[in-house]
């Protein structure tokens, strides 16, 4: 395995196709070539037929012939270190016929991969345009009898500039929905308030349904939305400037700028992949092991890159080239199984970790500060193990039962990988030093009262200034959008203090659930309260307001607010249909809507939900036993 391991990097140093991709697309590459043995004679494929692939010749030498009135014409021979396939890959067709003129051994590279690449990476593109160039001149040419004026030297591509994409929506269906958000809060602007509201607070309500209203029809990016709700508080001079911007000064906010800049380096440098990789080998190479893999793998790294959606879409890809590295077709109950383990793996346990999500932060805020000390990185995991532990056994029991493959696939393309990923970069030697310096903030220090924020904008600066992220990168590789929102809606909880929303809310509440309620029922109560919520709402905004709702209601419910928030986080995560999942959502994206069915996905959800439920479920009497909860 070695020794293949060598050759094939050397044969993809040599192949100047690939002369444009970075380490980590080259390793990504890896997981899709097929090997393929011809004996002297074998015929690859003929002229006319279609064409399924490019191929890297390992070894040996084919020949390449095209149909002459006098009969098969040579027209050209590849050796050792050369490919062949890429034209006929653009024409559909296969231009000339392939047959071994001695032993050969091949990589494939798939078409539909080739094609992945001419999306996913423009300079690929370029690239691919300046070798066919070349090899055009060389044939005009050679066909006059003039040899090459300038030697064959690697193409070096320069970055192409993005085509604006045209909007997926309608200017006419956004001018709708943005008039049915506005219309509901001036319908009802001048309607007296509910008893025990003051006017000002009944307005700033209405002017989150209609926000609602947007985040729920989404006539532009949630962002946005939340943008025009901050716009209308102020334009209304329903609370200042500082309040409702205060958010953006808050420790929530640092706390989550910096990890979710560490998540880009993590992914940007390919140190994620790199453990991903780690984490596989160390499990058996058939499925069983592998499914496993992911769903350990993705709680391992979960803690250490805080951002759910760039882990699911840096792990999809990988599930999919593992899947048919293993031989299985796309769709089928082995590849399914390994995609929704990577789904579940990398964002099912994001609230498990007090760093796994750049949400928790918020819901952090809206502690108390005696019980905001006590949530320490290892007091928050300590609390939510028995509901990890459920979701982890529970999804893997699952999918080797009802996603059982027909048959066995095992993947050895693993070693591959990581020799062409090669040593350390400097760029991962900076962001664990990144991720040292978060950790020291997050374990150990805030017992010690020392606030882990200073500690964010150290690894902050050292990720950005140390070469981990670029200035390009810092730009291009943080959910700015999902930032702006975050700050926002963390200043939202003073905006609704202010004018005693918040202690209206409670009081509403208390009414409906009315009490002598068992902690344990009022537990339940709320989880399906939150999933019938995440019904109606998508997964972002009904975290956000569900948390600014319940979680300071909490003492007057008779819970723990650590307990509660929790709650929403989790609940809140999980999905029915996968159209109410963002990570079903980016995996399509990420991996092409092959590799997962729909009717897959749906079931992997109501799987999900059902889990979350019984891990809360479980949780309560550990809860109870460690004196956070009520007996």
């Amino acid at each position: 395995m070695t020794d293949g391991s060598a050759r094939l990097e050397a044969l993809l140093q040599t192949v100047r196709l690939f002369a444009a991709l970075d380490r980590v697309e080259l390793a990504r590459l890896v997981g899709a070539l097929e090997e393929e043995q011809l004996a002297a004679g074998d015929v690859l494929f003929e002229e006319g037929s279609e064409s399924d692939g490019m191929y890297l010749v390992q070894s040996g030498r084919v020949q390449l012939t095209v149909r002459a009135p006098e009969g098969q014409r040579v027209f050209r021979e590849v050796r050792e270190g050369m490919h062949f396939g890429e034209v006929g890959i653009l024409l559909g067709r296969n231009t000339v016929s392939a047959t071994a003129r001695t032993g050969v051994a091949l990589w494939k590279l798939p078409r539909d991969r080739f094609e992945e690449l001419v999306r996913e990476s423009p300079t690929f593109v370029q690239t691919l345009a300046g070798s066919l160039a070349a090899l055009y001149d060389d044939r005009l040419r050679d066909s006059v009898g003039v040899p090459a004026s300038v030697p064959a030297v690697a193409w070096r591509a320069r970055p192409l500039r993005r085509q604006p994409t045209e909007p997926g929506e309608s200017v006419h269906r956004t001018l709708v929905t943005l008039a049915i958000a506005v219309a509901i809060p001036i319908f009802l602007w001048w309607t007296p308030p509910p008893a025990g509201l003051t006017p000002q607070g009944w307005r700033v309500i209405l002017i989150i349904l209609g926000a609602a209203v947007g985040w729920l029809l989404e006539p532009v990016p949630d962002f946005v939305t939340t943008l025009l709700m901050a716009a209308a508080w102020g334009a209304t001079e329903l609370a200042p400037l500082p309040s409702i911007f205060a958010g953006f000064v808050s420790s929530s906010w640092i706390l989550g700028l910096g990890a979710l800049t560490l998540a880009a380096a993590m992914v940007r440098s390919g140190l994620m992949f790199r453990a991903s990789l780690a984490v596989l080998r160390w499990f058996p190479s058939g499925h069983a092991g592998q499914v496993i893999a992911l769903l350990v793998g993705g709680l391992l790294i979960t803690p250490l890159v805080p951002l759910a959606i760039g882990r699911v879409a840096a792990i999809a890809p990988f599930t999919r080239e593992l899947a048919r590295g293993m031989g299985y077709r796309d769709r089928s109950p082995g590849a399914a199984s390994l995609a929704i383990a990577g789904i579940i793996g990398y964002g099912g346990f994001s609230s498990i970790f007090l760093t796994g999500l750049a949400m928790n932060f918020f819901v952090l805020e809206l502690f108390p500060a005696s019980e905001r000390m006590q949530a320490t990185w290892l007091g928050w995991v300590t609390r939510a193990a028995p509901t990890g532990l459920v979701l982890l056994a529970g999804s893997a029991l699952a999918l080797l039962v009802w996603f059982r493959p027909g048959t066995k696939g095992a993947s050895g393309r693993l070693l591959h990988q990581e020799r062409v990923l090669g040593p350390l970069s400097p760029r991962e030697h900076v962001t664990i030093g990144a991720l040292a310096i978060m950790a020291v903030g997050f374990l150990p220090l805030p017992m010690l009262r020392v606030s882990p924020v200073w500690f964010a904008v150290g690894a902050l600066a050292l990720a950005i200034g140390g070469g981990g992220l670029n200035r390009d990168l810092f730009r291009r590789a943080i959910d700015w959008g999902f930032l702006v929102q975050f700050g926002i809606l963390l200043g939202a909880g003073g905006v609704l203090h202010a004018h005693g929303v918040d202690e209206w809310v409670t009081a509403r509440l208390l009414s409906l659930i009315g009490t002598g309620w068992h902690p344990a029922g009022l537990i339940l109560l709320l989880t399906g309260f939150v999933c019938a919520c995440r019904l109606l709402m998508p997964w972002i905004p009904a975290t956000l307001l569900l948390s600014l709702a319940l979680v300071p209601a909490a003492p007057r419910l008779g819970l723990n607010a650590w307990v509660v928030g929790f709650v929403v986080l989790v609940a809140a995560n999980a999905w029915i249909h996968p159209s109410l999942s963002d990570y079903c959502r980016v995996a399509r994206d990420a991996a092409g809507e092959e590799l997962l069915g729909q009717r897959q996905a749906l079931i992997a959800g109501i799987l999900v939900t059902l889990l979350t439920v019984a891990g809360l479920a479980v949780a309560i009497p550990y809860w109870q036993w460690l004196g956070i909860l009520a007996p």
